[in-house]
């Protein structure tokens, strides 16, 4: 799949993604929180609200937790580990799917049920995906070049339409006076 949503690209953006939410951990937690989006979005699902201080001495964790799973991806992609990719991908589409599906429905639990964990997850489903379907495509077009058994060279095609030309024979006719 050429062009700009290639796996690789997606993985980068996965990257950002959770650099950034490394990052306001560190800075300011409620940037994230007290987004306009995330409050709309958790009242659409009717999840409950976090609320956590800047200060809170977890964030600090939380932070180091998330660069490292950005970091994860990282020495794949400079190594070009295609292998890794192909077997991780899927692994964590299925775990972040049960993670947001569980976090959606098991309301009793409020460390699962709320709306970072939700929406967090819920991102992560949908990045997975992506990478998933742009890997999956990519395998599919390697698999046809490596595959192809024809040569371009021998092949002969007829041509659709063959005109054939006979040659006619002129016969002069005697005039009669």
């Amino acid at each position: 799949m050429a062009g700009t949503l290639s796996s690789i690209n997606i993985l980068y953006l996965r990257i950002v993604f959770l650099l950034t939410i490394a990052f306001y951990c560190f800075k300011d937690i409620n940037v994230l929180i007290d987004n306009t989006y995330v409050l709309i979005l958790s009242q659409a699902m009717n999840l409950p609200v976090l609320t956590m201080s800047k200060y809170n001495g977890q964030l600090g964790l939380f932070a180091f937790l998330f660069a490292s799973l950005a970091l994860t991806d990282v020495v794949p992609i400079l190594e070009n580990n295609q292998k890794y990719l192909n077997s991780i991908v899927p692994f964590r589409l299925l775990m972040y799917f049960t993670v947001t599906s569980l976090s959606y429905i098991w309301e009793s639990n409020l460390y699962l049920h709320n709306n970072m964990v939700f929406i967090y997850s819920f991102v992560e489903v949908w990045l997975n995906f992506i990478i998933y379907n742009s890997l999956r495509e990519e395998k599919n077009e390697e698999f046809k070049l490596q595959n192809r058994y024809m040569n371009d060279g021998l092949i002969e095609e007829p041509q659709p339409f063959e005109t054939i030309v006979e040659e006619v024979e002129e016969v002069e006719v005697p005039q009669s006076n």
